[in-house]
């Protein structure tokens, strides 16, 4: 399957469970259609934050591998706080520095080896990895007021299924060359509801349960799991360089949710 035909089935599909899922809780599905303005920024959340974020990490994948472009897309964090630091034009702190730093470097190491002279992706990988983060990041702030009104079920089901619905028109009839078997159906079952339904749900309970910065740092497993499974199951090999630059991606969301912690704290305090 292509990435553009299997990113539409995927949120057509997965959109549909959630708003199910939304229904059987006695979640009112479509009162947010009432309002004109947070339907306006349903539908940008649902371009720039659900079909991005989507087309743009599976396209990296297609381009290079699920390892790489899972750690990519785990600059979103820096981009974040860079960001916030910029619009409200507060000086970061000494974590978020540290934090940008290190995502810099490792995304330095990662993609050159350390010789700055050469890639050891492919520029378009390196494209599509960088737009991944930034989508990643749009996708985690953006939806917060609409989410506080509406729940969240709602609005992330909404727009996985507008996303999804966005591309139709464009790839409906063009989903490769591929052949459906009960292998096809298996993967593409764990992808939907596993990989993308259940996986969100879990997070969001898990979320509900401990602060946002003990999340945070649980979810670096995410990348580091996508790594190990592409090392035994499909071949992929990691150099010196890889792992470094994997570990200080990563140890820039542990700066950051470290940060975050401080914060709340200090605020309490």
């Amino acid at each position: 399957m292509s990435s553009q035909f299997l990113t539409m089935t995927r949120l057509l599909f997965a959109g549909l469970i959630l708003l199910t899922l939304s229904f059987i809780q006695g979640e009112t599905i479509f009162r947010i259609f009432k309002n004109r303005q947070d339907a306006i920024s349903l539908l940008v959340f649902s371009l720039v934050g659900a079909l991005a974020v989507q087309l743009t990490f599976l396209m990296t994948i297609e381009k290079f591998n699920a390892a790489t472009a899972t750690v990519l897309q785990f600059l979103s964090p820096t981009i974040i706080v860079a960001w916030f630091s910029l619009v409200r034009k507060s000086r970061p702190g000494i974590l978020v520095f540290a934090a940008i730093g290190t995502s810099l470097l490792g995304t330095f190491l990662l993609v050159t080896h350390g010789d700055p002279t050469s890639l050891t992706i492919s520029g378009s990988a390196l494209f599509w990895g960088i737009a991944s983060a930034f989508a990643a990041a749009f996708y985690t702030t953006w939806p917060s007021r609409l989410i506080a009104r509406y729940g969240t079920l709602p609005i992330v089901g909404w727009s996985m299924l507008i996303g999804g619905a966005m591309l139709l028109p464009f790839y409906a009839g063009q989903g490769g060359d591929f052949v459906i078997t009960g292998n096809v159906l298996l993967a593409f079952f764990y992808l939907v509801v596993i990989g993308t339904s259940l996986t969100f749900s879990l997070y969001l309970k898990g979320a509900q349960l401990i602060c946002g910065p003990k999340a945070s740092i649980l979810s670096c497993t995410e990348p580091l799991s996508s790594t190990f499974l592409s090392l035994l199951l499909l071949g992929i090999t990691f150099t010196v360089s890889d792992w470094l630059g994997t570990l200080m991606i990563l140890s820039s969301v542990i700066l950051i949710s470290l940060d975050s912690r401080r914060r709340v704290i200090t605020h309490q305090a």
